[in-house]
């Protein structure tokens, strides 16, 4: 009787040692920052003006910044489903954690809208996602529909060449939310992602998200719901000295494929699944799944 006892205490102890003890996740890749909060109306900053998460059932996103390529390694040798990065996206880890079913229309390399870039000209644009899912008369609850946007990227490196048309660009995007939240879509719940200078900070690029900043403040006045997150202190606190890659739990700040064209994992690093890009300029898995944690704690915890 002493010994079952006994048994039954380890065994039990055992259990309850599963459930307090936490499970190393995402490759040991974590936040090491928590977003800063404020308000609409101000200058730009993370905010959720209206969004209750609770009800989500669908995402749809469009972008130009998270998919479409080729490399490998995602769950088999062969491939990586066509992605510029070896797993799962930000927006899928969002979706993942909402409960949600997402659509998704973003391209790699797309701009909001691609006539102010010569540069870009063949590339995606915001313009030509919202008409594809426009095209498809889908039939989505306003109330359960979450809109998420993240361009201006593409936009900011096109500046280089093309002049700076950011202005424009952002006039661009906040009518095409407009437009969006117009019969027949109707979309009530609108997500806005920055995240242009990829560790860089430029005047022009902070008027830009500036810009699109103060229209969704204007957006919240016309009785839409708004988030906006600012990806910046994030890749700052990787790249720059405070708190620096380490803290994160990365090993290589840089890319671990050496040629973003390459679609082979020739030259790949030794450390695949600590590295912050995947191909260059391109996050890795582990990446993105802090980057939606970052969205989750903005949509949690930064209430307006």
């Amino acid at each position: 009787m002493v010994r079952q006892s006994r048994t039954l205490f380890f065994a039990l102890l055992s259990a309850v040692a599963a459930i307090i003890v936490p499970r190393q996740t995402n490759d040991g890749v974590h936040l090491a920052i928590t977003p800063a909060c404020g308000k609409l109306g101000g200058n730009f900053t993370n905010v959720n003006a209206g969004i209750v998460t609770s009800g989500i059932k669908t995402l749809v996103a469009f972008g130009g910044f998270v998919h479409l390529r080729r490399t490998q390694r995602w769950g088999s040798p062969t491939a990586s489903r066509g992605r510029v990065t070896d797993g799962p996206v930000w927006a899928e880890d969002v979706a993942s954690d909402l409960g949600a079913t997402i659509k998704d229309y973003a391209v790699a390399g797309a701009v909001v809208n691609v006539t102010l870039w010569p540069s870009k000209a063949g590339q995606s644009d915001f313009l030509h996602q919202a008409a594809l899912f426009l095209s498809q008369n889908n039939v989505l609850d306003p109330t359960t529909t979450l809109y998420a946007v993240f361009f201006g990227i593409n936009d900011f490196s096109a500046t280089a060449t093309d002049g700076n048309h950011l202005p424009q660009a952002a006039a661009d995007l906040l009518n095409q939310i407009q437009q969006l939240s117009a019969p027949p879509t109707n979309a009530t719940n609108i997500l806005v992602v920055d995240d242009y200078g990829f560790g860089t900070h430029a005047a022009i690029g902070d008027a830009w998200k500036q810009a699109v900043f103060a229209g969704l403040s204007t957006l919240r006045t016309q009785g839409l719901n708004v988030a906006f997150v600012d990806f910046a202190p994030l890749w700052d606190g990787v790249l720059g000295p405070t708190p620096g890659f380490a803290a994160f739990g990365y090993e290589n700040p840089g890319n671990c494929i050496p040629n973003a064209q390459q679609t082979d994992l020739s030259g790949e690093c030794a450390t695949p699944l600590n590295s912050f890009y995947w191909l260059p300029s391109h996050p890795s898995k582990e990446t993105h799944r802090i980057m939606a944690d970052y969205v989750n704690l903005v949509l949690a915890n930064c209430i307006a």
